[in-house]
């Protein structure tokens, strides 16, 4: 739960003046000389020292749980099974979790494995170091946590007294769903799966799913729906059976991400996977109350959960049980040169390419893009290095083949127009040529690409092209006769190589704990950009 949750708070009290008021935070005077980095910092400043709970206030406070329990058990349907272990924490306790997560060594290799990928698709800068910027952004932001490790919900003793119940009731939802299905396993449900994750391997299969982020957005999303409905008690109403206050609601969330300042210098990419889980899942959880009520909503999505964030961003996919087929990279071990090595694999999930289409282009290209896409998997190897061992890897050292599957010839169009403009942001381009499209003698069909482009930047060559069925073939840095063999692989596949599985790229950073540590100070500069516009 972050400390941005009261996010919602604002956007009700907007609409039903009897649930109170708000903390306001003075906006910058038009003659404040100040960056928006010196105000971010002045701002957490002081909210460091502003808000403290004593352990007095705390008794008070704690007395609460079990009716607080009652009633998110009440709004879920989930049944109480046990009581919840509490207890208050500082700033210190936070920051020294923090640290001793992020000195883990199979937490250190994720980050460095994906940041180096996020880098060559271009979602982060080439100059960002994401793992400086993670651990400087946590650490204060957090407004309380349950911690399904431990069983205990952990609340934090800078955050005002008044503020602490509905931040109770949105923890204790997680404990009721750990609780009922064992959180920690049924994020991790294909323990043969997740045992190979960290392997480094040259295929993407069928099992390569993307469950865990929509099983991300599920679990946020209904911890959502209660802490709104916690804040609706004083005049008796809940989201289910409002469809008034659904509206309402879905309508400021939307508009309110789009215009706030959030997380001054963050790339684009960290701030909407960071929104995801709440925004999308509560976005997802609506659409459910609505549809079946509290049973689909809550103990259905558990029963069936999504599949990936295409379920999450489209609800209606998982309604009417869409079926998708996935797509397959083979084995590639055979065709690719020998001083290239397995370095990382997974899907590129519609919630990536989302994210993509914001970040690269036109305001409609979201739209177009995220609906009709079908399905996108990639492979990232590493070359060998000739310098030093300890050398640090770059882009440069990078190959990268991504397949894409789209449901019109006009989305696929569109994106391949999009990933070539994308490349002059993020690397630099020495030429281009495009290929005209090769027809088989005296068929009249084309037995080739439909489209075909090959851009030369200081990274090497990135290939570019369109195959019937609406798929994107792109190959970055390798020379013309492995991308034949690349082709050759994966538009005629001919095994199918065991499951493993993996998250979708923008996904991969949950893991993190700074990660999730930069949602927190997120949410809370959302919430203060809309008080400024209150």
């Amino acid at each position: 739960m972050r400390k941005g949750t009261n996010l919602l708070v604002l956007i009700l009290l907007s609409f039903i003046p009897a649930l109170g008021h708000a903390q306001t935070v003075q906006p910058a005077t038009s003659d404040d000389n100040r960056s928006l980095g010196d105000i971010a910092r002045e701002r957490r400043a002081a909210h460091k020292v502003e808000i403290k709970v004593t352990q007095d206030d705390s008794k008070k406070l704690f007395s609460s749980i079990s009716e607080t329990l009652d009633f998110a058990s009440d709004d879920t349907g989930f049944p109480k099974r046990s009581e919840v272990k509490h207890q208050l924490i500082g700033q210190e306790d936070v920051k020294r979790h923090m640290s001793e997560a992020m000195s883990e060594s199979a937490a250190a290799q994720r980050l460095a494995r994906s940041e180096l990928v996020l880098k060559k698709f271009g979602f982060l800068p080439r100059d960002f170091d994401l793992k400086t910027f993670l651990v400087g952004a946590s650490g204060q932001s957090i407004a309380g946590y349950y911690d399904f490790k431990t069983k205990t919900m952990c609340l934090l003793n800078w955050i005002a007294l008044d503020q602490q119940m509905p931040i109770m009731a949105h923890e204790l939802t997680h404990a009721l769903q750990d609780q009922n299905y064992d959180l920690q396993n049924w994020h991790h449900h294909d323990k043969q799966s997740q045992s190979r994750q960290a392997e480094m391997k040259l295929h993407v299969d069928a099992q390569d799913d993307q469950e865990d982020g929509a099983r991300t957005a599920v679990v946020e999303g209904q911890a959502m729906v209660v802490f709104v409905d916690y804040t609706l008690k004083p005049i008796n109403r809940r989201l289910a059976g409002s469809p008034d206050l659904m509206q309402v609601l879905k309508g400021r969330l939307d508009g309110s991400y789009d215009t706030a300042v959030v997380v001054h210098n963050a790339p684009f990419m960290l701030k909407e996977s960071s929104i995801f889980p709440y925004r999308e899942g509560l976005n997802f959880e609506l659409e459910l109350l609505k549809k079946g009520g509290t049973r689909m909503a809550f103990a259905g999505a558990f029963a069936r959960p999504p599949r990936d964030t295409h379920e999450i961003l489209q609800p209606e996919a998982y309604l009417e049980h869409e079926k998708q087929t996935p797509v397959i990279i083979p084995d590639l071990r055979a065709v690719l040169p020998p001083e290239f090595q397995p370095y990382d694999s997974g899907t590129m999930g519609e919630l990536d390419v989302r994210i993509f289409a914001k970040q690269f282009g036109r305001d409609n290209d979201v739209y177009v893009l995220g609906q009709n896409w079908r399905g996108g998997s990639y492979i990232a190897v590493k070359r060998s290095p000739a310098d030093p061992p300890n050398t640090k890897a770059s882009t440069a050292d990078l190959g990268l083949l991504y397949v894409s599957r789209w449901k019109t010839t006009e989305s696929a169009e569109r994106f391949i127009q999009l990933y070539k403009t994308s490349l002059s942001k993020r690397t630099t381009v020495q030429s281009e040529k495009t290929f005209e499209p090769t027809s088989c003698a005296g068929s009249g069909q084309d037995c080739g690409p439909r489209q075909s482009l090959r851009v030369n930047t200081d990274e090497g060559p990135v290939f570019i092209e369109l195959w019937p069925g609406n798929l994107v073939f792109i190959a970055h840095t390798f020379d013309e006769q492995t991308v034949s063999r690349l082709r050759q692989t994966v538009l005629k596949p001919t095994s199918t190589p065991a499951p493993s599985s993996t998250a979708e790229l923008s996904l991969r950073l949950y893991e993190l704990p700074a990660f999730r540590a930069f949602q927190q100070e997120l949410w809370r500069e959302v919430v203060e950009k809309l008080n400024q516009e209150r």
